[in-house]
């Protein structure tokens, strides 16, 4: 990997969640980052939808555009009825009720699909189909070889995704391994080719850990944080919104 000038910090899939976000940038402020790239999903499922916009809008230098993100833009579409009731309920809470465009909304508006620098690939789902595309585990067991040529053709170095909430390294050899497996560390060398790096959720991990994950790049390094938060407190929040279903909270104690 190109020798990099600035420490990077990579967010994902944040999803309303402020209790997570807070403690996650808390942990970022101690680790001497010089820029934050959020890689999509700053809304949808969670109940706080408005301060976490405005904090990613003060902190982040990159937020991309994600699937929720888009939907609440253009209308959920393939969304199961819990996720496409948050998406509808969201966007109520983020529009202004005079009519006019809130520069929350703007700001959903700006977000591009993608970004690069420094041979760094950085997109939600996928360079193929920034928005909706997953990268699985599934996908490499199920031998889909044309999908995996065609991304890693579409990078020079290392792609990061978010949008399945799992973290995981997967290289050109098809291999996956999680975070636990490589004691969080995985050191990018010359002789080692093409990686494609899953950052996991702040917002609502689904690896079976309830706790944040998210992504820290200095030079040849890739290294996982996982960090804890109050999930009882953002169940109790879910809860008290009517329209957003119990078990969207019930997931995040679970990490599922």
């Amino acid at each position: 990997m190109t020798q990099l000038t600035r420490r990077y910090a990579i967010i994902s899939d944040l999803h309303s969640n402020v209790e997570a976000v807070t403690a996650v940038l808390d942990d970022i402020r101690s680790q001497q980052v010089d820029d934050i790239i959020c890689l999509g999903d700053i809304v949808g499922y969670g109940p706080e939808p408005r301060p976490v916009l405005e904090m990613t809008m003060k902190t982040v230098r990159v937020s991309l555009m994600g699937n929720h993100d888009e939907a609440v833009l253009k209308g959920a579409q393939n969304f199961n009825a819990w996720a496409r009731e948050a998406i509808d309920w969201t966007r109520e809470e983020i529009q202004v009720k005079d009519g006019k465009e809130s520069d929350r909304w703007e700001y959903l508006k700006r977000m591009p699909l993608r970004f690069q620098t420094n041979g760094l690939y950085f997109v939600h789902g996928s360079p193929r189909q920034p928005t909706i595309e997953y990268i699985l585990r599934e996908d490499i067991y199920n031998g889909a070889y044309e999908k995996f040529d065609e991304i890693f053709a579409s990078f020079e170095k290392v792609l990061f995704v978010g949008h399945s909430h799992t973290p995981c390294i997967i290289n050109e050899d098809l291999e996956y391994v999680t975070p636990g497996e490589i004691e969080h560390n995985f050191t990018y060398t010359r002789d080692k080719r093409k990686v494609i790096v899953n950052v996991g959720s702040v917002g609502q991990p689904r690896d079976n850990d309830p706790r944040s994950c998210y992504v820290i790049v200095d030079n040849n390094s890739i290294r996982f944080r996982r960090i804890e938060y109050d999930v009882d407190a953002v169940v109790a929040k879910i809860k008290a919104v009517e329209r957003l279903s119990d078990n969207l909270g019930l997931r995040l104690k679970k990490g599922v």
